[in-house]
């Protein structure tokens, strides 16, 4: 693990804590992050990464090498735990995550497709803490079309009318401070929703546009900087995220632990065949893009 690197100036690379959960069957997809990430992510950077995981074999192949990776240990919780309960984990190791630079949390199906930079990724302006990405399939609509949490009991609640962005939560990160008090703010939010018996709608992500609702310290990632793994036309992307019900990955069902039974290529291919080219939300998304302004 780097020393704690407190300035950041031309002599010296930031230090970045990456932080990504593989538990259950979710352990598929390591292999893809981690290569991409170690070819594409933050050439510019000091870079460690932090494995959450139950593979015990992960854990012991991990810690047998002298590598750049340190693996926690950590309990597979069911859905929608899993999600909801992450920024509990990452408190739980502040203490490892503290002499970093940055810290960022990356979704498990991440893949980087193209050299990620410092100055894209990190938020590095003086009134910049945290980094979040625009949903890459909502962006383009109207504020009261977003997916927020209307439910007035629940602490991810956001009335109609307001709000300006919807953030999706498979990147999240910033000066690492400022992503523990994030992850404290959410964690906490969470646990009085659950003590109420509420479940956020979207559970951590709409605690987060909650979070984000009215400030002024976030980078916003641009609109095509994500795309999904069947956006093909989105060629400026530098993250995609993969099809978790792809049947190379079980479907989603499986990853999830619903079911012991992987989805075979041709159920896969007879539920996702060849869609409809839905060209008016492309342009629709397209025309926002020109126009989006942080």
């Amino acid at each position: 693990m780097p020393s704690t690197i407190s300035t950041i100036d031309n002599h010296l690379q930031p230090s970045v804590a990456i932080l990504y959960i593989a538990t259950g069957r979710y352990t598929v997809f390591w292999d893809y992050f981690y290569k991409s990430a170690e070819k594409y992510l933050l050439p510019d950077c000091h870079k460690h990464y932090f494995l959450f995981t139950d593979d015990e074999s992960l854990i012991d192949s991990l810690n047998a090498q002298d590598n750049d990776v340190t693996a926690v240990k950590q309990e597979a919780l069911s859905w929608p735990y899993v999600t909801l309960m992450r920024y509990n984990m990452f408190l739980n190791s502040r203490h490892l995550i503290e002499p970093f630079n940055y810290t960022f949390f990356f979704n498990g199906n991440t893949e980087f497709l193209k050299i990620v930079t410092q100055q894209d990724l990190l938020p590095l302006k003086p009134k910049e803490n945290l980094t979040f990405y625009l949903q890459p399939h909502v962006f383009h609509r109207h504020r009261n079309k977003y997916p927020y949490d209307r439910n007035s009991e629940s602490n991810a609640y956001i009335p109609y009318n307001q709000g300006k962005y919807y953030f999706a939560g498979g990147i999240v990160g910033g000066r690492t401070k400022s992503f523990l008090d994030f992850s404290n703010t959410l964690n906490q939010n969470t646990i009085t929703d659950l003590e109420k018996d509420v479940i956020a709608l979207w559970h951590d992500e709409s605690h987060l546009n909650r979070f984000a609702l009215g400030r002024t310290d976030i980078k916003i990632l641009p609109p095509y900087f994500t795309r999904g793994e069947r956006e093909y036309w989105k060629k400026t992307s530098k993250v995609m995220f993969s099809d978790k019900s792809h049947y190379r990955f079980g479907g989603h069902s499986y990853l999830r632990g619903e079911t012991h039974n992987k989805i075979t290529q041709g159920e896969w291919e007879k539920k996702n065949g060849r869609r409809k080219r839905k060209l008016k939300t492309r342009f629709r998304q397209y025309i926002a893009s020109l126009f989006f302004r942080q």
